[in-house]
């Protein structure tokens, strides 16, 4: 059975940066580093749940792509 990964979505937001799963809002971010810093500790609180972790960043154009750190979760 292959498993579904855990969504999270960093997007621009009036005002700062929006962090959503796909169980609903994480949290409003002034920053987009807040935003990235809090989706890598949810990634790694979540990372027991033994599902893969897809973390993506919206870029200036609209698109999402993934984000990545080094050493950080895809």
């Amino acid at each position: 059975m292959t498993q579904v990964p855990i969504s999270l979505a960093i997007l621009r937001n009036p005002g700062g940066w929006r962090l959503i799963s796909d169980g609903g809002l994480v949290g409003d971010y002034a920053y987009r580093v807040d935003a990235e810093e809090a989706a890598l500790r949810f990634a790694a609180a979540s990372s027991g749940a033994g599902r893969t972790i897809e973390i993506l960043l919206q870029q200036p154009g609209g698109e999402l792509r993934p984000f990545s750190q080094a050493g950080g979760v895809r």
